[in-house]
């Protein structure tokens, strides 16, 4: 687990800390607009959906925000070392988090379209798979906020049970396309949520990656080796 040390310069601490918890809470709100999305579909409540949609112009802001933000530290501090990583780490996570609420925003804006049609059960599959790419999303998040790359190593390794998943619930659905069903729009609808879902995992190990990174000063992206201590 990483840790800043205390800086002279106390207006510098303080820009470090804005960045921080500025991030972290556009994390939240990512974190509630999937959550809002995927409860629009499996509640059927339109009104969740508008709620996920129309929130997302706040992530679009922090996003902004963080960014410069960042730019000030970098340009005014010249910060080194775990401080500069932290300050560029920052900014890549907020990219991914914005990012990840367009990815609810499509989610939100097709579940509105299910919800229209009488209601099928096979939509609660998605549940599952929306609690598999949420947690990674959750655990990257905490990652993040603690300095934790333990936890983001273990983000990194769902990988392979993210796309498992992704896989198993996707079969179900396109199954029904191959043969001739009423619902065939709607499941077609749920095939690409599905898509997105993956998607929010995909963004999820890439903000762990950048929690190794801020860590370790090691980039494991694409493969890379993970530094000996953490192996």
């Amino acid at each position: 687990m990483s840790s800043h040390q205390g800086h002279i310069l106390t207006n510098f601490d303080d820009a470090l800390s804005q960045i921080k918890e500025a991030t972290i809470g556009m994390g939240a709100g990512a974190q509630r607009n999937l959550n809002n999305a995927i409860r629009g579909l499996i509640e059927r409540n339109k009104s969740l959906c508008d709620t996920a949609i129309a929130d997302d112009d706040d992530e679009d802001r922090s996003e902004v925000e963080i960014d410069h933000l960042g730019m000030r530290i970098l340009t005014k501090y010249r910060p080194l070392a775990s401080d500069l990583r932290m300050v560029i780490t920052s900014m890549k996570i907020a990219s991914h988090l914005e990012r990840i609420s367009d990815q609810a925003v499509s989610i939100a804006k097709r579940s509105r379209k299910v919800i229209k049609s009488p209601e099928i059960k096979d939509v609660l599959k998605v549940e599952g798979f929306y609690k598999v790419a949420s947690s990674m999303l959750t655990n990257a998040i905490t990652a993040y906020a603690d300095g934790n790359s333990e936890l983001a190593l273990s983000v990194i390794e769902e990988e392979k049970p993210l796309k498992k998943c992704h896989k198993t619930t996707s079969r179900v659905f396109a199954k029904t396309l191959e043969g001739e069903s009423e619902h065939y729009r709607d499941y077609l609808d749920l095939v690409f949520i599905c898509r997105w879902l993956e998607r929010v995992g995909d963004l999820a190990i890439n903000i762990a990656e950048e929690v190794v990174f801020e860590d370790t000063s090691t980039d494991i992206r694409h493969g890379r080796e993970l530094p000996p201590e953490l192996q």
